[in-house]
């Protein structure tokens, strides 16, 4: 055997309680067998020894451990032979009395477990193993570590007594825990005993109970709980089962906003689904996350609500499954803004269904049915108890679609219909569509792409704008007192049609006509457009690439001022691009991120032509275009607008640069600048001549440094008119300090409000527990400081304690919040998540 190291081989007990004894293996005649009842034989070793001059020590296979069992003798389970290898460290002693392996030592069992320890004692008369100094043994997710662990190989056991037990992610006071098996699995309890996730000599928190029961990998659960910070008691529950998963278990974030008072929110996580397991009871395979909530407001009252998902679903949190939530609001006249709100029942709710179902249809694709529902009790419950939701999509759809998606296609049949009377919503009663993504067409040189839809296209106006604009408007002249308020209320595509109405007189016809395209406008319609391109590489360096298509859309049964009518659209173009690049070499500079340097330079040009009907104000129009500072798409394929559609012949020239360097072996862009300008020929919108000249600038020449830079401003002709500047700014300057500032300057926009608004995050890391983070946002066009939040971190090692302050101007009404935070980071069993959006 090699000197390399001196390996012990152990063998137990029969694997049976009450199992008969296993002979004594064949020993030589110089070492007989010892006498009944004394173990386990040991055969002689020198009085001295070196590395290697041992080969095997051979007793008998494992006993099985019984039933509630300590977890000092059950875990982890011996196997029928472990191996210890002192890894070529030095051998002392003698056979007679002890002999000690020098380290490290490494014990390896056939059943997986491993321990590791710095030096080992064999003792010849106690019969045991002695590992010591810093030792851990793992077997499958059990883990136990300490200073000393003894093998009794006489009495055939593992005394890990002296070590904590560990069931990941959880550590245990292993000598209070007993192991329970049934049906097969293996589960802890213990009585006045700790559990903690903080793996260090003395842990910074205990969960100690009057009662504990461990299922690894499943749950903990706890009776009469106690949360102690050091030796320091901070909580308090008379129940708790806790899955080990973070959406799971007991949250809840406390503070104060000032429409809301003081506040706690409280959300508890479990599984549900499933079937019940024969042999343990228990349920298994569930699927179902289950997130309940009960929530108290000083100033508004109590809320309850419960969110289930099917977490079967791929993208689960984008398909939230059903949610439910109500209040009885003490006072709903409570505002966030200066905005009126009149009469709001005291019943504030809101009803949710997102859900996926993955049909399993023949003829291949990827087939869904997506249904996304919303009801609300009122037009103000996500401003008031969901500002998150509020300030992304403030008026959410109600839609049913079914789609079906491979490669080249994309089919939808979508139902969308109004559920929340209290705003503006179109419907598709419903709309069938096709579309065609660019590919070769019948094998020929010539790409495809297309798109066809026919749907019955409605809207509806909101209660509040019927009732109380647009119903009064229609018995209103020009030169009434009333009219100006009124039509202010509009958008400017109503405006435009309250005002054609109002000039009509009182008792036309055209005026119901167009109070109902005002209110609730409706019309079947069937749309196509096709479009074929080629590509083409002229003299080895210029790409010209030919457009044309051809599209029609019908109207019927117009619910308006309009008959029905048809439209045809009629498209040509051609894009033309050259790319010249040259070289920098090996050009290096660490502090810029340069590892090589590239420049592209692709001049470009495209030049777009549509021709269809005249448009007119009586024409139907649901999808129509909103306002923007961005240009519009050229490609009619590209745009979504289809009812304002409209003659335009447009040059976009431009040129792009593209700077790339090398890293992680791979090509980088480091640098991307995008200029362009439109020249009209004939324009869609207004009567320019040009339009602004765009520059679109992504600079990322370092992880840790980034910046993104879209302007545009008149340059020819006066331009679009107005001006805009958009800048944002990621830095982290050391290890200690991050920031990301941002500014918009918007300036004479014909539709959007002027504005100079700048926003800055910062992070501090003060010191290694200690950190504050700050937001600002400042509208400096009337000098409004509109948001701030300042919050202070400290880390208490697996503690994290936060405290927040936030305050909005909203130049009516102000609002302030506080929130505080206490996060167990390794323990998801009880956290205070720092959000102070929540709700």
């Amino acid at each position: 055997m090699s000197r390399r190291g001196l390996w012990l081989s152990l063998a137990l007990f029969p694997p049976l309680l009450g199992a008969q004894e296993t002979p004594a293996p064949h020993l030589p005649a110089e070492n007989p067998a010892p006498p009944a009842g004394q173990g386990v034989p040991v055969p002689v070793l020198p009085d001295s020894l070196e590395p290697g001059d041992v080969d095997v020590i051979t007793p008998v296979p494992p006993p099985v451990i019984p039933f509630g069992a300590p977890l000092a003798e059950s875990t982890p389970l011996i196997p029928k032979e472990i191996n210890i290898n002192n890894q070529g460290g030095t051998i002392e002693g003698n056979v007679n009395e002890s002999i000690r392996l020098g380290g490290p030592i490494k014990v390896t069992g056939e059943n997986g477990m491993e321990i590791f320890a710095d030096s080992a004692v064999i003792d010849t008369i106690a019969k045991t193993v002695t590992l010591e100094g810093d030792v851990s043994v793992f077997h499958g997710n059990v883990l136990q570590r300490g200073d000393r662990a003894v093998y009794h190989y006489d009495r055939k056991f593992l005394d890990t007594s002296g070590l904590r037990g560990s069931v990941d992610p959880l550590l245990l006071e292993a000598g209070r825990f007993r192991a329970e098996s049934s049906g097969g699995k293996t589960t802890f309890v213990g009585e006045d005993v700790g559990v903690t996730t903080h793996d260090v000599e003395h842990p910074s928190y205990w969960i100690r109970a009057k009662k504990t029961r461990v299922y690894p990998g499943e749950r903990v659960v706890f009776h009469d709980l106690k949360l102690y910070a050091g030796d320091i008691p901070v909580f308090w529950l008379p129940y708790l089962s806790q899955p080990l998963h973070a959406e799971l278990g007991y949250h809840f974030i406390p503070g104060a906003r000032s429409n809301w008072g003081p506040f706690i929110l409280n959300t508890y996580g479990i599984m549900l689904g499933g079937e019940i397991d024969p042999l343990t009871g228990e349920k298994e395979n569930q699927w179902l996350l289950s997130r309940w909530h009960f929530d108290v407001r000083t100033r508004r009252g109590a809320a309850f609500g419960f969110d289930l998902a099917d977490t079967r679903l791929e993208n689960s949190d984008e398909i939230s499954g059903l949610s439910l939530y109500y209040l009885n609001d003490l006072d709903p006249s409570i505002r966030r803004s200066g905005l009126p709100r009149g009469f709001i029942n005291e019943d504030r709710y809101r009803a949710e269904l997102k859900h996926r179902i993955i049909p399993d249809f023949p003829g291949g694709g990827d087939w869904r049915l997506d249904v996304n529902l919303t009801h609300l009790g009122d037009s103000f419950f996500l401003e008031d108890f969901d500002r998150e939701t509020y300030h992304t999509n403030p008026q959410p759809d109600n839609t049913v679609g079914l789609y079906r998606r491979d490669d080249a296609s994309l089919f939808s049949l979508v139902t969308r219909f109004p559920v929340n009377d209290f705003y503006r919503s179109d419907t598709r009663l419903p709309e069938i569509a096709f579309d065609r993504a660019r590919a070769p067409l019948f094998g020929l040189p010539v790409m495809h792409e297309g798109t066809t839809s026919f749907g019955l296209i409605g809207e509806t106006a909101g209660d509040v704008t019927r009732n109380s604009v647009i119903n009064p408007l229609a018995e209103l002249t020009v030169g009434d007192p009333r009219t100006n308020r009124l039509l202010d209320q509009l958008s400017g595509y109503e405006r435009a049609l309250a005002a054609r109405m109002i000039r009509l007189p009182l008792g036309d016809s055209r005026r119901e006509e167009l109070r109902k395209q005002l209110s609730s406008p409706s019309y079947s319609r069937f749309h196509t457009y096709q479009e074929v391109s080629t590509q083409h590489l002229l003299g080895g360096f210029l790409s010209i690439s030919p457009q044309a298509g051809v599209g029609f859309t019908g109207y019927n049964d117009v619910e308006g001022a309009q008959d029905s009518l048809n439209r045809t659209h009629l498209h040509t173009g051609v894009e033309a691009a050259v790319k010249f690049s040259k070289d920098y070499g090996n050009l290096q500079n660490r502090a810029l991120g340069l590892n090589g340097l590239l420049h592209v330079v692709q001049p470009y040009a495209n030049w777009s032509i549509v021709s269809t009907d005249d448009f007119s104000i009586y024409d139907p129009r649901v999808d129509r275009l909103t306002p923007t500072t961005r240009p519009r798409p050229l490609d009619p394929a590209r745009f979504t607008a289809i009812d304002e559609m409209r003659s335009w012949n447009i040059v976009r020239t431009g040129v792009r640069n593209r700077i790339l360097t090398r890293r992680d072996g791979q090509s980088h862009e480091w640098m991307v600048l995008d200029s362009y300008v439109d020249g009209f020929i004939d324009d869609p919108e207004e009567q320019r001549d040009f339009s602004n000249l765009y520059n679109d600038l992504n600079w990322q020449p370092l992880p840790w440094l980034g910046l993104e830079f879209a302007t545009q401003s008149p340059i020819v002709s006066g331009g679009s008119g107005f001006q805009e500047y958009a800048t944002r700014l990621h830095f982290t300057p050391n290890d200690r300090w991050w920031f990301s500032l941002g500014h918009r300057w918007l300036d004479s926009h014909p539709v959007l409000l002027d504005s100079n608004r700048a926003d800055l995050d910062t992070y501090l890391r003060l010191s290694e527990n200690w950190g504050i983070a700050t937001k600002h946002t400042f509208e400096a066009d009337d000098g409004t400081l509109e948001y701030q939040q300042y919050s202070l971190h400290r880390d208490f090692g697996n503690w994290v304690a936060g405290m927040g302050f936030s305050s909005r101007d909203n130049r009516i009404e102000d609002e302030y919040g506080v929130v505080f935070s206490l996060t167990l980071k390794d323990f998801p069993s009880v956290s205070l998540p720092f959000e102070l959006q929540s709700r």
